[in-house]
């Protein structure tokens, strides 16, 4: 019996047998069952979050727990890209449109990013998807909101100016549904943002800083640099027995126990055995030269996550990661954890799913394997992927920076099928341009109440530190 208040993640529920113009209609008549200004009140929650996190960190290596609450606790950023599970809690206790398509799930500003077409295009878009997941469109961007509110405050703009650019982000998504709405399916599909329709939002913005184009230039230039090569070169050394290896630099980054490694390769040539074919012809030439388990991130520092050095017969190498897909954080708390990791068995295939739809184009690489009882996804590891440090921007690049998120999120969102619904409700509904900011400056309030009971857990040591 599958419990019904769990997220399940089932491309049925967006194949739905309509016209573009019956799913706008089905749209605007769920804007009279779920309101604007319902979907813009704040209801309060009532719950204690550092329970909520011990619950999700009792899925997690302990040994690596201290180095994450370290993360967190740096500002109420990161302890808001640390806890997504607190936000889908409180989420599913707020009005919804009950629209259902593809969402992200976790879509604040640190998770748009540049990568690599598989023809060695830098794009940008959408990055992580750990939290993918069939569900409402407003909940990623209201993430997205909430985040830009948090992230531009540390920056130390204008309250005033972050409102307006709140609103402004708001608009940008509704004017982008409009837009995609007139696209063919085709366009839709093929449709890209590369790192050169970046540089041309910024000359059609005019007046906007020289700051974000110089960005984007060193940006271009890391992620040329960025490869397998340069990661072994700074990753790697050899060891006394002459063989190239990772340093080991504990916790986070430390060699296996005989057993996880052969489970590890294990998983990798299950793996190997479901990649698209090109791939697997090309890893055919590849023998595995070590394998560490390294952490990386905030939210999702503290899962099982490894890198593969591979070694061609050219001497050359691939480094794969594979990381642990984690049960949706919200079928984490409504069930015991070993129940829920049974029950997210899949969820690599999830992640991987989501991400090719999400995504304009995706690694190559993206596939996902099982070993020792867990869900995992593996790709390439940094493979020409970059990030705009959004604490370094000037308020102009970070308004253009937030705008371009929301763009491509909307665009994002419109690769599903039913998403011609979301532009039937937002069809006159310039009134969301204010009541989504209100909605997302009222949670920045209860991410500040959360991020101080965090604070006040590790001091009295309830959470390990």
């Amino acid at each position: 019996m599958i419990n019904q208040n769990l997220d399940i993640f089932d491309l049925r529920k967006i194949q739905i047998n309509k016209t573009k113009a019956e799913l706008e209609n089905n749209g605007k008549r769920q804007q009279k069952v779920v309101s604007s200004d319902m979907l813009g009140t704040f209801t309060p929650v009532d719950r204690d979050p550092v329970k909520i996190i011990q619950i999700t960190e009792a899925n997690m290596i302990p040994e690596l727990l201290p180095l994450r609450h370290q993360r967190m606790i740096a500002s109420r950023f990161s302890f808001f890209r640390g806890t997504a599970e607190l936000m889908e809690h409180d989420l599913k206790r707020q009005a919804q449109s009950n629209l259902p398509i593809i969402i992200c799930g976790d879509a604040h500003v640190n998770n748009f990013g540049f990568y690599a077409s598989p023809e060695r295009k830098l794009l940008f878009g959408l990055n992580d998807f750990d939290e993918a997941r069939i569900g409402n469109w407003e909940s990623d961007l209201k993430r997205l909101l909430v985040s830009a509110e948090l992230a531009g405050e540390e920056n130390g703009f204008d309250r005033n100016d972050l409102y307006h650019l709140l609103q402004l982000t708001t608009k940008t998504y509704r004017h982008t549904i409009k837009s995609a709405n007139k696209m063919s399916l085709s366009q839709l599909f093929y449709f890209s943002f590369a790192y050169e329709d970046m540089g041309k939002a910024i000359e059609s913005f005019g007046d906007i800083s020289t700051q974000m184009q110089t960005v984007l230039n060193k940006v271009l230039k890391k992620s040329q640099r960025s490869n397998s090569e340069e990661i072994i070169q700074k990753m790697a050394t050899i060891n006394n027995q002459g063989h190239l290896v990772f340093r080991d630099n504990p916790p986070r980054a430390r060699h296996l126990s005989a057993v996880r490694y052969q489970q590890i390769v294990k998983g990798y040539n299950k793996y190997r055995e479901n990649v698209r074919q090109d791939v697997r012809v090309l890893l055919a030439n590849f023998h595995i030269s070590d394998i560490i388990r390294y952490s990386v991130g905030v939210g999702s520092f503290g899962t099982r996550c490894y890198l593969i050095m591979l070694t061609g017969n050219d001497n050359s190498h691939i480094v794969l990661q594979v990381k642990e897909a984690m049960p949706l954080r919200y079928n984490l708390l409504s069930l015991p954890v070993q129940q829920a990791i049974r029950n997210g068995g899949i969820a690599g295939q999830r992640i991987v799913t989501a991400q090719r739809v999400l995504q304009s184009s995706s690694d190559r690489f993206l596939g996902s394997t099982t070993f020792g009882g867990r869900s995992y996804y593996i790709r390439q590891f940094r493979d020409m992927k970059e990030s705009i440090n959004v604490n370094k921007l000037d308020f102009e690049s970070f308004q253009f920076y937030c705008q371009t998120c929301a763009y491509l999120l909307a665009m994002a969102h419109f690769q599903s099928p039913t998403a011609p619904m979301i532009r039937g409700y937002l069809k006159h509904q310039k009134i969301l341009d204010t009541l989504l900011p209100n909605w997302a400056l009222k949670y920045v309030d209860q991410v500040t109440a959360d991020y101080g009971q965090f604070k006040l857990a590790i001091a009295k040591g309830k959470l390990i530190n």
